[in-house]
C-alpha cells in the first residue's frame, strides 16, 4: 500500500431518494462499510459497489443516526433524539440497547480494558457501561455535557459543550487528581476529538465579533500534562479529524467542502497530501478502514465519496483482506404451492408467516361466561315496529317525530372544563381560577401553580379570555411560542429594576445587531410596563433566542414543543441563564463608552474606562488564590463571573464535623468557591496539592447578585424543603467577603428580589414559573404582600410565606436574583440614553441591494413633520407564514388547535393621517427575517418569493427591529393610529399600544346587536364606493381606505346620521351576504347608490374632534418634551451605515 491516495467511485447506492449520511464505520473483520443515515437507519454496504445488506433503525423517533462503532462481532449506534446506545449483532439483531433518564449524547468509539464503554447524558453524567450486556457499572456527575469522549491507553478524555477537555480516571470517571485535568480547547464548543498514545487532537469553534467561527487549527496537546503543542494550520476549517491507523502520527482533516488533508503531525509543513472531493453540497461524515487503505465521507446528497492507497491493480478491500464472508439478511420461506381451482376453499390456503396462534383466537377462558362477546344491539323502539312495512324481506317505517334529531346519536358526559371564552362570558362570571379545573389528575400541586393552555376557540385566540386569569395591574406573558420556557426569565429581568433601565436604555441606542437579546428584553420590557395587566407575548424575543441559540450551536437551549416529561426545565433555563445574561454584557457593552452606573470609595481610579453595564450590575470580580501545601508558594488570577453556581456541602468522611446547611452559608461557600487539585509546582518542583479559593471583598460584592440553584438530585433538594421549625430561604441575607484567606467582619445584605422556580407533577411533567417581589405593589396595604406569581398568563398574588416556602419536592428552585440593599440607591442612571431619536423616521433605510426607486411609494417625514401627540397616521401590516397550525383530529370529529399558526411581520405602511400631505405614506418596509418561510400568504398579503430577500427584493427592506424602533417612536410621541382589525396586527408586530391611541373602523362601524364585525373590503365598496382587495391585499391600499372610513365616520357624525347610516350598512350588507358583487368591467349606475361621504377639510388635531365614541381628550401637557436628537442615538452622526442606501427625504 503506498502512502499517496487516490480518489474513487462514490457509492450512491444508499438511498432511493436524497438524504444526508450521518454517520460512517468500517467493519474491521469483512468488506463491509456501515453507514448511518438522516432517517435513523444503520445500512450495511458490502465491496466497494455499495451492494446493500442488513438494515435496522436505531431507536426511538425517526432521528438521524449521531454515531457508529463496528467491532469483531457487533455494530453499536446512538442517534441524535439520545434515547439510548444499543449494539447489534451483524445480520440486524439487537443484543443490548441502554436506556437513561437524561438524553444521551455521546459514547466512545473504544473500550476500556476490552469490557468497559463510556457514555454521557445531559443530566451532565458520564456512565460507564458493561460492553457485553449494556448494564451500567458506574455513573458519576461531570461539570459539563460531554459531546465527545475517547478512551486513551490511560484515561477518559471528555469534550464538554463548554470548550474544555477534561481527563477523567477510566475507573471512576472522576477527574484525574494527579495533574492538571482540563484544559480549553476552543472557546465555544468542541466539534471533534481524536486521542493517540500520549496526544489528542481537538478542532472547534471560538468567537470572532460575537459570532461562532471555525477555528483554522488542528490543536494538539499531550495530556500527561494538559500543555498544548504547535497546532496544525488548516485554513479550510476542519470539520472532521480521523487518526490514521498504522501511522500513529498521521492525521486525516477534512473540511465541510470537502478538502481532505493527509497531514504527518511530526511535519505538517509538507502540503503534498491535500485532496478535493468533488461534491455539490457538504461533507457530513467520515471514516477510516482498520488499515487506512481506504477514506471514506458521506455527503448530504446521499454520496459516499471514497480515496484509496491501494494501487489500481490490487483488488479493492477495504481492510486489505477478504476477512468473514458477508453476513446477508436471512431470505423468507417460499411460498406452499398451491394447487388452485374454482373449488378451492380460501381458508385451505393458510398464513406460511405464523405457526403460533393469533391473538383473535380466544381460549375458552377468555370469553366470558354468557358467551355474548359484544354489547347486544339496540331494541328497536315500539312506535317503529308498530308502522313497519315488508318489502322484499325489506322491513321499512316512518321515522316517529319524536325520535328525530336522536337518531344514530351517543349521549357524551359533560366534560371537564378547559379555557374560558369572551364569547362565552356571561355564563361562568362567578367562577374563580382556583375552583376552576385545570388539571384534574394532580391533587399536590396548588391550582395557580399548575400549568395551563391557551384554548382556542371558533373565533382564535383574540377570543381567549385572558383577563379571567389575571386581575393584577401586571402583565402576564402568553405560552404556545416555541422557547416560551423563557418567560419566567424575562418577568424576573423585567422587574429586577437596574437590568430594567438597562434594557429600557438600550433600545435607544443605534445597535448594529440584527438579533440582540437586549434590545428585545428592552422592548419587552416597554410592552409589560405600558400594557398594565393586559396578556402580552414575547414572540420576538424567542425567535432571538432560538437564532442565537442556533448560530452558536446551544442546542439544549431551544424548544422544539417536546413533552414536558422529555426536558428537564430546571437544568434548562440555568444553562440560557448564563447564556443570557453573557449575552446582556457583550450587547450592553461599549468600551470605552461605558457609563459608570456605580461610583464608590473603593474604586482606586474612577477616570478609567467603565466595564460593561451588566458586568457592574452583575459582575463577581474576584482574585483566585492557588496556594501550594507543600512550599506555600501563592499565586493569583483573576476571575470575572456574572452568576454565582451554589455548591452544596459534603461529609468526605464521617470523621469531618457535619457542614453548615443554612442558605447563608451555602451561599458564601460558593462565592468563596475553596477547592484542592493537584499538579506540579513551579517553585518547588514537586507534584503537589493546591489550594485554591476566591479572594473578594465586602464592598466588592455586586449590586445585583443572580444565583443558579443547581439543585440536581434529591439531597441538595432536601436542604431547600420547609421543616416545623424553620425556612431554608429567607427575605435577605448578609454575605460576608473573604481578603487573603482572612474573612471580613462586617458583610452586606441583600434582599431577595425573584425567583424562577420548577413545579414539578407526580407525572414527572414540568414547567416554570417567577415568583416575584413587584418594586411597584411595595407598601400597598390592599394586597397579601407586594410578591406575585408570574405563571406565565396567570397572574396572583401570593403571601411571602408562600413566596418563600418550599412545601415540597413539586416546587424546586432554578434561579435566584438578589439585590443589595447598601447600594441600591447610589445607582446613578444618569448617564444612559433615556429617549429613541425621532429622526429614524426622516431616515430611509434599506439593505435590498436590487431596490427599484420607480416602485418606491413612500416619503419620509421631514423634521417639521415629526409627530407631536395626537397626531393622526394610518396604518396596515401584511404577515407570512413561519409555522404552520397544529391541529388534532378525534375518532369523535372534533379537533383541537394544539398550537397555532406563527405568523411573522413581512410588510407594514404607516400613512399621514392629516395635513397637506394626508394619505402618503411615511413608512412602506419589507421585513427581512432569517427564518424559513413556509408560505408567503400572497393572496392576502402580496408578498411574494423574493419580497423579503436582500438580493433579490426590489422594495425597501428593513430588519425587523428597525421597523419596531420606528413604530414605537409613534407610540412614545402619542400618535393615533387608525386600521381596520389592529388588535391582531399589533399582537402579531409583538407592541402594545395604549387603547386611548387607538381608532379601529372594525369598532367604529360595529352593532353589538348584530355580532358581527365587517370586513374592510364591504365597508370600503359602500361607504366609500371604492372596489380594494380585488387581486391581493396591499397595505398601503387598506391604511388608506381605513382613513377615509374613519375620516368618513367623523362626517356623518358631525352630520348626527352615523345611527342611520349604520343600519342601512347592516341591512344592505345581509342582503349582498356581506360581500361586494363583483365588480363590472364598465361602471354603472346601480339600483343602490352607496353612501358618500361630504367632502371635509382636514381635521387639524384628535383633541379637537367630536368624543362621540368614548376617546379620552388628548392634552400636549400630558406628554414629557421630547429632547434633542442626540450623536448617540440612532440615525445619527452616520451609524446607519450598518444597511445600505441610507437617505433623508
Amino acid at each position: 500500500m503506498s502512502t499517496a491516495y487516490r480518489i474513487t467511485m462514490p457509492i450512491a447506492t444508499l438511498h432511493d431518494y436524497v438524504q444526508p449520511v450521518t454517520a460512517l464505520s468500517f467493519d474491521p473483520v469483512s468488506d463491509t462499510l456501515w453507514s448511518g443515515t438522516n432517517a435513523g437507519t444503520v445500512i450495511a454496504l458490502h465491496t466497494v459497489q455499495g451492494l446493500r445488506g442488513v438494515s435496522f433503525p436505531v431507536a426511538g423517533e425517526p432521528a438521524a443516526v449521531k454515531q457508529i462503532v463496528a467491532g469483531d462481532n457487533y455494530v453499536r449506534a446512538l442517534g441524535v433524539a439520545g434515547e439510548g446506545i444499543g449494539s447489534w449483532a451483524k445480520g440486524g439483531m439487537n443484543k443490548w440497547f441502554f436506556r437513561s433518564s437524561s438524553t444521551l449524547t455521546a459514547f466512545s468509539s473504544t473500550t476500556y480494558t476490552s469490557n468497559i464503554l463510556a457514555a454521557s447524558t445531559t443530566a451532565p453524567e458520564l456512565v460507564l457501561l458493561n460492553a457485553i450486556t449494556g448494564n451500567p457499572v458506574r455513573v458519576a456527575s461531570s461539570s459539563s455535557i460531554a459531546t465527545h469522549l475517547q478512551f486513551s491507553h490511560s484515561t477518559l478524555l471528555a469534550a464538554s459543550a463548554d470548550g474544555y477537555v477534561r481527563v477523567h480516571d477510566p475507573r471512576t470517571c472522576l477527574l484525574r487528581e494527579n495533574g492538571e485535568n482540563s484544559v480549553l480547547a476552543h472557546i465555544s464548543g468542541v466539534q471533534d476529538l481524536q486521542a493517540s498514545g500520549n496526544y489528542f487532537y481537538t478542532i472547534g469553534w471560538s468567537v470572532r465579533r460575537g459570532h461562532d467561527f471555525p477555528d483554522p487549527l488542528v490543536k494538539v496537546y499531550d495530556h500527561r500534562t494538559m500543555r498544548p503543542l504547535p497546532p496544525i494550520p488548516f485554513q479550510d476549517g476542519p470539520a472532521f479529524i480521523n487518526i490514521l491507523p498504522k501511522h500513529a502520527s498521521s492525521l486525516v482533516v477534512t473540511s465541510a467542502q470537502g478538502l481532505v488533508n493527509v497531514v504527518d503531525v511530526s511535519d505538517y509543513s509538507n502540503v503534498s497530501g491535500f485532496y478535493q472531493l468533488e461534491t455539490a453540497s457538504y461533507i457530513s461524515a467520515t471514516a477510516v478502514s482498520s488499515n487506512g487503505s481506504f477514506l471514506a465521507f458521506g455527503d448530504a446528497l446521499g454520496a459516499i465519496h471514497l480515496m484509496t492507497a491501494i494501487a489500481e491493480d490490487v483488488e479493492p478491500l477495504f481492510n486489505g483482506f477478504e476477512g468473514q464472508p458477508v453476513e446477508w439478511a436471512d431470505p423468507p420461506d417460499p411460498l406452499p404451492d398451491i394447487t388452485w381451482t374454482d373449488s378451492t376453499p380460501l381458508n385451505s390456503i393458510g398464513m406460511p408467516y405464523y405457526n403460533t396462534l393469533l391473538l383473535s383466537s380466544w381460549t375458552p377462558q377468555f370469553l366470558p361466561r354468557s358467551g355474548i362477546l359484544s354489547p347486544p344491539p339496540p331494541k328497536i323502539p315500539p312506535q317503529v315496529l308498530s308502522t313497519m312495512k315488508m318489502n322484499d324481506n325489506i322491513a321499512y317505517a316512518a321515522l316517529p317525530k319524536e325520535l328525530r334529531g336522536r337518531r344514530n346519536r351517543v349521549p357524551v358526559t359533560a366534560t371537564k372544563d378547559q379555557g374560558r371564552f369572551r364569547s362565552g362570558k356571561g355564563r361562568r362570571d362567578d367562577l374563580e381560577l382556583e375552583a376552576l379545573s385545570i388539571d384534574d389528575s394532580v391533587e399536590e400541586v396548588p391550582r395557580i401553580y399548575r400549568k395551563v393552555e391557551i384554548e382556542y376557540s371558533k373565533f382564535g385566540v383574540e377570543d381567549f379570555d385572558f383577563g379571567f386569569y389575571n386581575k393584577t395591574p401586571y402583565s402576564g406573558l402568553e405560552t404556545h411560542i416555541l422557547n416560551s420556557y423563557t418567560n419566567p426569565m424575562l418577568q424576573v429581568m423585567h422587574y429586577i429594576h437596574p437590568i430594567r433601565c438597562l434594557a429600557k436604555s438600550h433600545i435607544t441606542t443605534n445597535c448594529p445587531r440584527e438579533h440582540c437579546l437586549l434590545c428585545e428584553l428592552g422592548f419587552v420590557a416597554r410592552m409589560l410596563e405600558d400594557a398594565g395587566g393586559t396578556n402580552c407575548q414575547g414572540s420576538n424575543f424567542c425567535k432571538t433566542v432560538g437564532v442565537l441559540a442556533q448560530s452558536q450551536n446551544q442546542i439544549e437551549l431551544i424548544d422544539y414543543g417536546r413533552e414536558p416529561t422529555e426536558v428537564d426545565y430546571a437544568h434548562m433555563i440555568q444553562s440560557f441563564h448564563r447564556f443570557f445574561v453573557d449575552h446582556l454584557s457583550i450587547e450592553g457593552n461599549a468600551f470605552p463608552h461605558n457609563p459608570r452606573l456605580i461610583h464608590q470609595t473603593f474604586q482606586e481610579d474612577t477616570h478609567s474606562p467603565a466595564a460593561a453595564p451588566i458586568t457592574q450590575l452583575l459582575g463577581i470580580d474576584a482574585k483566585t488564590i492557588i496556594t501550594c501545601i507543600s512550599c506555600k508558594a501563592v499565586r493569583e488570577k483573576e476571575n470575572m463571573t456574572h452568576v454565582v453556581d451554589m455548591v452544596y456541602p459534603r461529609r468526605l468522611t464521617p470523621s469531618d464535623p457535619p457542614p453548615a446547611t443554612d442558605f447563608a452559608s451555602i451561599l458564601r461557600a460558593s462565592l468563596i468557591r475553596q477547592m484542592t487539585h493537584k499538579a506540579t509546582c513551579q517553585t518547588c518542583k514537586q507534584f503537589a496539592t493546591f489550594s485554591s479559593r476566591r479572594s473578594i471583598s465586602s464592598s466588592e460584592l455586586p449590586p445585583v447578585l443572580a444565583v443558579n440553584a443547581s439543585v440536581y438530585n434529591e439531597d441538595n433538594l432536601k436542604l431547600w424543603l420547609d421543616n416545623r421549625q424553620s425556612r431554608f430561604l429567607s427575605p435577605t441575607v448578609e454575605v460576608r467577603g473573604e481578603v487573603e484567606g482572612v474573612d471580613e467582619v462586617i458583610g452586606v445584605v441583600y434582599e431577595l428580589k425573584a425567583m424562577v422556580v420548577q413545579i414539578m407533577t407526580k407525572a414527572r411533567r414540568s414547567h416554570l414559573v417567577a415568583i416575584v417581589k413587584v418594586p411597584e405593589a411595595e407598601g400597598q396595604s390592599n394586597l397579601k404582600s407586594p410578591w406575585f406569581l408570574f405563571n406565565d398568563f396567570v397572574v396572583r398574588n401570593i403571601s411571602e410565606e408562600e413566596a418563600l416556602s418550599f412545601p415540597s419536592t413539586w416546587k424546586v428552585p432554578a434561579v435566584l436574583y438578589f439585590e443589595r440593599i447598601d447600594v441600591r440607591q447610589q445607582l446613578d442612571y444618569s448617564g444612559l440614553p433615556q429617549q429613541l431619536d425621532p429622526s429614524i423616521l426622516s431616515l430611509d433605510t434599506s439593505i435590498s441591494v436590487n431596490r427599484d426607486e420607480n416602485i418606491i411609494r413612500h416619503e419620509c417625514l421631514s423634521f417639521e413633520e415629526l409627530p407631536k401627540p395626537g397626531t393622526l397616521v394610518a396604518i396596515d401590516a401584511e404577515f407570512v407564514s413561519m409555522q404552520q397550525e397544529e391541529t388534532e383530529y378525534r375518532s369523535n370529529g372534533t379537533h383541537r388547535v394544539i398550537r397555532p399558526a406563527r405568523l411573522s411581520l413581512a410588510r407594514v405602511s404607516v400613512l399621514r393621517g392629516d395635513g397637506s400631505k394626508e394619505g402618503v405614506p411615511f413608512i412602506d418596509d419589507h421585513i427581512h427575517t432569517s427564518e424559513v418561510i413556509v408560505d408567503y400568504l400572497t393572496e392576502f398579503s402580496g408578498i411574494k418569493f423574493g419580497d423579503l430577500d436582500p438580493h433579490l427584493s426590489r422594495y425597501t427592506l428593513t430588519p425587523l427591529k428597525l421597523v419596531y424602533k420606528k413604530l414605537r417612536v409613534l407610540v412614545d410621541r402619542g400618535c393615533i393610529f387608525i386600521g381596520h382589525g389592529l388588535s391582531k396586527d399589533f399582537r402579531i408586530i409583538n407592541i402594545f399600544v395604549p387603547p386611548e391611541q387607538v381608532i379601529d373602523t372594525v369598532d367604529l362601524y360595529f352593532l353589538r346587536s348584530r355580532q358581527r364585525r365587517l370586513s374592510l373590503r364591504f365597508l370600503s365598496w359602500f361607504v366609500l364606493h371604492e372596489h380594494i382587495q380585488t387581486d391581493t391585499h396591499d397595505s398601503i391600499e387598506d391604511a388608506r381606505s381605513a382613513l377615509r372610513l374613519y375620516k368618513a365616520y367623523y362626517d356623518f357624525e358631525e352630520r348626527r346620521v352615523f345611527d342611520d347610516k349604520l343600519e342601512e350598512l347592516y341591512r344592505e350588507g345581509k342582503q349582498y351576504n356581506w360581500k361586494p358583487p363583483p365588480q363590472p368591467d364598465v361602471q354603472p349606475n346601480t339600483t343602490r347608490s352607496p353612501i358618500r361621504a361630504a367632502q371635509t377639510p382636514p381635521i387639524p388635531q384628535f383633541s379637537m374632534m367630536n368624543q362621540s365614541f368614548a376617546q379620552p381628550q388628548f392634552n400636549a401637557a400630558n406628554f414629557p418634551a421630547f429632547f434633542a436628537p442626540s450623536d448617540t442615538q440612532f440615525g445619527v452622526g452616520g451609524h446607519s451605515q450598518n444597511w445600505n442606501n441610507p437617505r433623508h427625504r
